[in-house]
């Protein structure tokens, strides 16, 4: 049983699995536990009963557990709930920063201590996944391709110019997606691109500051709604971290150019780093005012939708994580 999830890496792997004829059960955050919690003891009693029924339930069918996000893992080991062997997933902010933070050291490490393995979902947190479990290991973030609309690239009103060009900020306004410099780059498009349309979500502490820095923003979407702004971008701008995040991987998936401030860590497997347009403020303006003029011809060049399709999809990691939990069912 996949347990919680995070930006859908554990769906797009059930929904892999059933493809390869495994029927993996999965519970997704909202199924886990209640967004919001009463204040008053009883109420917030009467709100968890379900949600520790319903863990019971598929606890108890399961042979072992895949853990999403390492605050989780309490959940599958409370007073009552079948005890199953589990694989835990670190997906970001729990081994990047709880890890660190004394507040939640101690439940992150004994969450990490009592997996029977451990993967980690981003090369910016190796050092300290492997310096908490030593044999943890890297899956990248996955994938399902079918969920992904096709490219609807928006024509400009003026071929050529770059007018009515759609740059898309998908990453929240917040310190750990680089928000000061991507606050900054929006400063630079504004200028370098007046007829543009620079987009973002209304989602983060620094917000505001995109806004003021010329970026339209907009409220949170769902999913499938997100998805589609994202293919109807002329481009996209990634978050300014040496990593790349779901949203910019659907994004050069889906065919739309891909800007980044700063570089890339590479992959561990083949040392590739993501194609996508990076540099220091000046080149990644630069390569953007160039993207707007030949929105396909630079995504073609770039290459971005075949790396992303060859090395974020689950396929591959089916048969993988199969031994893992055969081995830890032991």
């Amino acid at each position: 049983m996949h347990f919680n999830d995070c930006a859908n890496v554990g769906r797009a792997i059930v929904t892999e699995a059933a493809r390869q004829g495994f029927a993996w059960d999965y519970l997704p955050p909202e199924r886990v536990r209640p967004a919001a919690v009463s204040a008053n003891p009883w109420a917030a009693r009467a709100q968890y009963l379900p949600y520790v029924v319903r863990r019971w339930l598929h606890l108890r069918r399961a042979q072992v557990v895949h853990v999403h996000y390492a605050t989780s893992a309490r959940l599958v080991r409370e007073r009552g709930i079948p005890t199953r062997p589990y694989v835990l997933h670190l997906h970001g902010t729990d081994i990047r920063e709880q890890w660190q933070d004394p507040a939640y050291h101690d439940e992150i490490q004994r969450a990490i201590d009592g997996a029977a393995h451990v993967y980690y979902a981003n090369l910016d947190t190796a050092e300290a996944a492997v310096s908490a479990r030593q044999d943890a290991e890297y899956l990248p973030i996955l994938l399902d391709l079918d969920l992904l609309p096709t490219r609807h690239e928006p024509l400009p009103s003026n071929p050529g110019s770059g007018a009515a060009a759609r740059i898309l900020f998908v990453s929240r306004w917040d310190d750990v997606k680089g928000a000061d410099a991507n606050i900054e780059l929006a400063r630079e498009l504004t200028a370098a691109l007046p007829d543009a349309k620079l987009l973002g979500l209304d989602w983060g502490p620094k917000a505001g500051a995109a806004a003021a820095a010329g970026v339209h923003l907009m409220p949170r979407l769902t999913r499938p709604a997100f998805l589609e702004l994202i293919a109807a971008a002329t481009v996209s701008v990634g978050q300014a971290r040496p990593v790349l995040a779901t949203s910019e991987l659907e994004a050069m998936a889906i065919g739309v150019p891909t800007a980044a401030l700063g570089a890339r860590l590479p992959r561990p497997d083949d040392g590739s780093t993501p194609p996508v347009i990076e540099g220091d403020l000046e080149e990644v303006v630069s390569g953007i005012r160039q993207a707007v003029l030949d929105p396909s011809g630079t995504a073609a060049a770039l290459g971005g939708a075949a790396w992303v399709r060859s090395r974020h999809v689950a396929t591959p990691w089916v048969p993988r994580l199969l031994e893992v939990y055969r081995s830890a069912v032991g």
